[in-house]
């Protein structure tokens, strides 16, 4: 019962931090979250996968600060006027390739005998963690608060009626060796609370009614599928590694990559269906 308690009060903050910073955290607030999520899964990532950060405290340092480049990058070429965006995001374009470099040659001189696996991981951590976080913030920026916080309310939906349908005739497994506990019947049942909430989101949600009701649902149909193997991709890596959580930052839940896996798959996913959606649509 405790257990419980605690899961569901550490919940509800993250919740809470997400709704606040999406829909009153102005142009700044959401960006900064998805900055601290870029520091916080970057440092997890590395904790389960090669034992920790550098040794090196400069490489530790610039690993993250070419982590936090790409969302900095991201945000501030969208949110500067278009006379400048283009020279900001050039300039930062090259201190980010010149600083990877910088960071490349001072791995030849560490005598670690897995530095080629460290760097690699560190590379991965950008990919898997930063990348899809300056999608959010470019999702953020392009498609405003409201879909914004939607995305994550189809994402949270998608874990609740699968987790309820799962449990009450779940049978069939969807991906037993990764996690034994998925139905197939819980991932429709996911993608069944998505697709009704898009349609709920359409007739009562103001804004909402100004985007074609297909592209709601094509949206729902994306997130829960991507969610799911947002999921399914973490466990692999915990899987693979030997660990339970990715962190203990969250009690009852585990690290902050036990709660944004999903968000990693689908903010990218999102992004390109709203790029299609603006060029081909409209």
């Amino acid at each position: 019962m405790k257990n419980i308690l605690i899961r569901s009060l550490s919940g509800a903050v993250y919740v809470a931090i997400i709704v606040v910073l999406v829909l009153w955290g102005g142009q700044i607030g959401f960006p900064l979250l998805c900055c601290a999520f870029t520091i916080l899964g970057m440092t997890e990532f590395l904790q389960i996968t090669t034992g920790g950060m550098s040794k090196n405290p400069a490489a530790s340092a610039l690993d993250l600060f070419l982590g936090l480049c790409i969302p900095v990058m991201v945000f501030y070429s969208l949110y500067l006027p278009v006379t400048y965006s283009h020279s900001f995001f050039i300039v930062m374009l090259g201190v980010f390739i010149m600083l990877a470099i910088i960071r490349l040659v001072m791995q030849l001189y560490s005598t670690s005998p897995r530095s080629l696996e460290r760097m690699a991981y560190t590379i991965m951590s950008m990919v898997y963690v930063a990348l899809p976080l300056s999608a959010a913030v470019a999702v953020y920026n392009l498609a405003g608060p409201e879909l914004t916080l939607f995305v994550f309310v189809l994402i949270w939906l998608n874990d609740t009626g699968a987790f309820l349908v799962g449990s009450a005739i779940g049978s069939h497994r969807l991906f037993a060796r990764l996690s034994p506990k998925k139905s197939w019947e819980g991932f429709f049942g996911g993608l069944g609370f998505c697709i009704v909430a898009a349609y709920v989101a359409y007739m009562a949600v103001p804004g909402f009614g100004l985007m074609p009701r297909w592209q709601l649902v094509v949206l729902a149909v994306v997130v829960s599928v991507l969610s799911t193997w947002g999921d399914l991709f973490e466990s692999m890596l915990k899987r693979n590694v030997g660990v339970k959580d990715s962190g203990n930052l969250m009690p009852g839940h585990g690290g902050v990559l036990d709660r944004i896996d999903s968000m990693l798959f689908v903010m990218p996913a999102t992004l390109v269906l709203i790029i299609f959606s603006n060029i081909f649509c409209n």
